[in-house]
């Protein structure tokens, strides 16, 4: 139902959170359930979206991904 996401240690997933959702994808940044402050990770859900809602989520998402890492 989940898959959680590790970005390379420079990369801010709040960042690309508010990339993403100016792209109408969201994910959930992971950075509130560490006590380290750890920020370059985040949560994806797929349990309630259609196999063709997915594909276009993660294609987007990769679209904010690239514009972040680049």
């Amino acid at each position: 139902m989940f898959l959680w996401c590790t970005l390379p240690e420079q990369c801010d997933a709040e960042v690309v959170f508010r990339k993403a959702l100016e792209r109408d994808v969201a994910f959930v940044p992971g950075r509130p359930f560490y006590v380290d402050g750890t920020s370059n990770t985040f949560r994806l859900n797929y349990s309630n979206a259609s196999e063709e809602t997915i594909r276009e989520g993660i294609a987007r998402l990769g679209a904010c991904l690239h514009e972040v890492l680049a």
